[in-house]
């Protein structure tokens, strides 16, 4: 059974990632914002009658003191009517002993009371279903002389009802202005995202097929995405030219096994069709071809070692300027033989841990190379010197030098500057990369310098001891 693809893309997602975050702050944000208005509203009407009730109770009681401690139902009257906010309310004066003394119901009920029973209860005024509101007051400065009760309907009247409406009306208002400005937002910023990573997508798929000259996408000001982007720009140029190291390792490597074979192939078929006789000197070719095979297939081997993770160094600490200055020396008649002058300046009381016998071939290769790019006349310098917490080690030879193209190669397995690959000055193409990978391995780093015609200079710069 065959699975459906039910990803969606990274558009879709933004987009729906917005509406949904718009919709729900369109409905809970403006739920909560009449919620909370209308109980600050309600608290605002509490909060005013409360006081309304306060100044009622400070009036009453000055009454009560200029009556001598007598409360007059008249002047009681005179208090209460004239207030319209107190309209709608029952309100009930008891004395200290709880006694009723006053009771004033709501005006636009008095009508209606005068038909009712006079026995019915003050509640009964009110519909059974209505929602009340009790509110109590203690009167007196220093002693109790009572107290204010109030009962009134809480108001559903027009003016709240209108308030309310027009509240929740203009809040859902706004909540949908707001939910398509949201949308509108998320198309905006969905295509901007999305725009960046689907060109970085399409770009990875023509590098999967080998197509690596794409265009430059342009930055769209967001660090991550210009990120993504020059890093698949980076990735492109890197694979580029990896392919074209691999195309030419090919070639390298076909011509490395394909030269000796060659040779050793074409002595044996002679010696077989009875051509050439069998000699000492032919057969004693052959075995130099063989060997050379076999050193570079040792090279390779070698080198794949030290780029592995299945090398193993024995490490010394090691005093350098002991340690190069035989090594150093063991060269100089090679030199003189070559008529190139030879030089070194060592550094005393600089110490490395390092693996002896495996950075002897590093020195090796590089006084060799040195030797072989230098001609008669010139000169070759090796000097040892610290810095900071660094040792340094260079090799700088007056020779034909390194072109400026060939220079961030030729660390690169089997690469040779030289395409004649004339066996009088060209290796097997491994050297450097067996140098290199063997640096690494001590935790160092070497670079290169050089100017065609004019020399080169290798610096190795390794840790200190």
């Amino acid at each position: 059974m065959t699975m459906t693809n039910k990803s969606k893309s990274l558009r879709r997602h933004f987009l729906a990632l917005y509406v949904l975050l718009a919709v729900l702050c369109g409905i809970v944000v403006p739920a909560l914002g009449v919620h909370f208005s209308v109980n600050a509203f309600r608290n605002y009407q509490i909060q005013r009658r409360q006081a309304d009730l306060e100044n009622l109770g400070e009036s009453l009681t000055a009454l009560y003191e200029e009556e001598g401690g007598i409360w007059k139902r008249r002047r009681i009257m005179d208090v209460l009517r004239p207030a319209p906010q107190w309209a709608g309310m029952i309100i009930e004066l008891l004395d200290s002993e709880g006694h009723e003394i006053f009771t004033l119901k709501p005006m636009q009920m008095n009508h209606r009371d005068h038909h009712s029973n006079n026995n019915n209860d003050n509640n009964k005024i009110f519909n059974d279903d209505s929602e009340t509101e009790h509110m109590t007051l203690k009167l007196g400065h220093s002693k109790n002389i009572g107290r204010l009760e109030i009962e009134r309907k809480i108001p559903n009247g027009r003016y709240e009802l209108s308030f309310i409406s027009y509240l929740t009306r203009y809040t859902l208002a706004g909540a949908f202005i707001m939910i398509l400005f949201a949308c509108g937002v998320g198309c905006f910023v969905a295509e901007r995202l999305s725009r960046p990573v689907i060109k970085v997508i399409d770009r990875t798929k023509k590098i999967s097929k080998g197509d690596y000259d794409v265009e430059k996408i342009s930055s769209v000001g967001i660090s991550e995405l210009d990120d993504l982007t020059k890093g698949v720009e980076n990735l492109a140029r890197s694979l580029a030219a990896q392919e074209k190291l691999r195309q030419r390792l090919m070639v390298d490597v076909a011509h490395e096994l394909r030269t000796p074979l060659t040779v050793v192939r074409t002595q044996i078929e002679a010696i077989e069709d009875g051509i050439l006789e069998p000699t000492p000197e032919r057969l004693r070719l052959c075995l130099n071809e063989i060997k050379r095979l076999g050193g570079l297939i040792e090279n390779v081997e070698s080198l794949t070692r030290l780029e592995g993770e299945t090398i193993e160094l024995h490490i010394e600490k090691t005093e350098m300027k002991n340690y190069l200055a035989p090594v150093l020396e063991t060269f100089m008649p090679v030199f003189e033989r070559a008529k190139i002058k030879f030089s070194f300046e060592l550094e005393e009381n600089l110490f490395c841990d390092i693996d002896r016998y495996k950075f002897r071939h590093v020195v090796d290769n590089l006084l060799s190379n040195a030797l072989r790019y230098t001609n008669s006349g010139g000169n070759v310098e090796t000097k040892l010197y610290g810095a900071d917490d660094k040792v340094y080690i260079e090799v700088r030879d007056t020779g034909i030098g390194i072109s400026e193209k060939d220079l961030p190669n030729i660390f690169e397995r089997f690469y040779r500057a030289d395409e004649s690959r004339a066996r009088v000055t060209g290796g097997s193409g491994v050297g450097l990369a067996i140098v290199k990978a063997s640096v690494e391995a001590h935790n160092g780093k070497i670079t290169a310098q050089s100017v065609k015609g004019e020399g080169s200079v290798f610096k190795i710069v390794l840790p200190k001891s």
